[in-house]
C-alpha cells in the first residue's frame, strides 16, 4: 500500500491521505502518508471531510425508513417541504434519491444565496425562491446536491431528529464507528487541515445531505464491512440501498441509494467519491461479490489524484 500512494503521488511532507482495504482473502490492510496539519502525520485515525461519500449514509437512511414501513418513496417532496414551489409536487422522494427530481443545480442554487454561509437552510431557501425546476421529474438523470440535502430535511421531518443524532444513533453507534459524525457547524477540532488545489478562498462545508460527515479511514473500512454480504446492517436495508433507480419511463440508471452501482471488468463494484474544494477528497469501494473493499480518505484538494490511487489498489487487489 505504501508504494501505491507514493505512486499515486502523495508524499510524506504534503498533504496526507490514508487506505483501508480488505482483499478478497479477508486481510485488512492500512497505510498512509503525509501531513493532516503542520505538526500532525496523516494516519487511518485521522478525522477527513467525507463529501459526496456522505450521501450513502443518508440512503442507508432513507432505506430503514422505508424498511420500517415510515418513509414512502412515491409520496411528494412537498408533502414534507411544503415551502417549495408548486413545481415541487411532481417530485417524489425517489426522484431525490436517484438524482432525477430535476432540481436546480449547484451553479443556480450559488446564484440565489445571497448569505455568505453556504449551508442546508441557506439552500433550501434558495430552492424555495426558483421559479421552475431544470427540468420535469423522473425525465433524467443528473447528478443534484440539493436533491439530497432536502432528502435530509424530508428524514427530519418525518423523524423529528435533528439528522447528525439519526445517523450516530442508527448507524455510527451501532457499527462503533466512534470517530464519524455529521455536522452543520464547523469541522471537528482535531480534523485535518484541508488543503486547497485552488488559491481562491472556499466555504467551510456547512450543508447536511450532500456531504457534512467526517469520519477516518479506519472508521469507514467498519462502514465498508457492514454493507457487505454478511455484515452487520440489515439486510433487507443493504438489499434496498443498493438498488439502482429508474427513470419514469423504466429506462435504468446506474445511481442505488447514495451509491453507484455498476460493473467493473464484469465485477459488481458498489463506489461513491466526494470531493470539496476547500481540499479534501474520499472514495468507497466495495465489490461485494468478492468481498473487497476500499476506503480511502485525503486533505488533498486534487481528485485526480485520488482517483488514480483508487485505479490502484483496486488493480492490486483484484488481480
Amino acid at each position: 500500500m505504501d508504494d501505491l500512494i507514493a505512486a499515486a503521488g502523495y508524499t510524506a511532507d504534503g498533504p496526507g491521505v490514508a487506505v483501508a482495504v480488505r482483499d478478497a482473502d479477508g486481510r485488512v490492510h492500512r497505510a498512509a502518508s503525509g501531513l493532516a496539519r503542520p505538526d500532525a502525520p496523516f494516519t487511518t485515525n485521522t478525522v477527513s471531510y467525507l463529501a459526496s461519500v456522505a450521501k450513502q449514509m443518508v440512503g442507508v437512511c432513507a432505506a430503514m425508513l422505508v424498511v420500517d414501513g415510515r418513509l414512502d418513496v412515491e409520496s411528494t417532496v412537498r408533502r414534507w417541504l411544503p415551502e417549495l414551489p408548486g413545481w415541487a409536487d411532481s417530485v417524489r422522494i425517489r426522484h431525490l434519491i436517484h438524482h432525477t427530481g430535476g432540481l436546480p443545480g449547484d451553479p443556480e442554487l450559488q446564484d440565489r444565496v445571497a448569505e455568505p454561509r453556504w449551508d442546508s437552510p441557506a439552500v433550501l431557501r434558495a430552492l424555495a425562491a426558483c421559479p421552475e425546476p431544470q427540468f420535469p421529474a423522473g425525465r433524467r438523470y443528473e447528478y443534484c446536491n440539493a436533491g439530497y440535502i432536502s432528502l435530509v430535511a424530508v428524514i427530519e421531518r418525518l423523524t423529528g431528529t435533528p439528522f447528525a443524532d439519526l445517523a450516530r444513533r442508527e448507524l455510527f453507534e451501532p457499527l462503533g464507528m466512534a470517530h464519524t459524525e455529521f455536522r452543520a457547524d464547523a469541522p471537528p477540532a482535531d480534523a485535518a487541515e484541508g488543503r486547497p488545489t485552488v488559491e481562491a478562498e472556499c466555504p467551510l462545508p456547512l450543508s447536511v445531505g450532500d456531504g457534512g460527515a467526517w469520519s477516518t479511514a479506519d472508521d469507514m473500512q467498519r462502514w465498508n464491512d457492514a454493507l457487505l454480504p454478511g455484515g452487520a446492517l440489515n439486510d433487507r436495508v443493504k438489499a434496498l440501498s443498493a438498488r439502482p433507480g429508474r427513470l419514469d419511463d423504466g429506462r435504468p440508471i446506474d445511481y442505488a441509494w447514495g451509491v453507484l452501482v455498476n460493473r467493473r471488468d464484469g465485477v459488481l463494484m458498489h463506489s461513491h467519491g466526494g470531493s470539496w474544494s476547500g481540499g479534501w477528497t474520499a472514495t468507497t469501494v466495495r465489490l461485494p461479490e468478492r468481498g473487497i473493499t476500499i476506503a480511502a480518505l485525503s486533505n488533498d484538494g486534487d481528485v485526480s489524484r485520488m482517483v488514480d490511487l483508487t485505479d490502484r489498489i483496486l488493480a492490486a487487489v483484484s488481480r
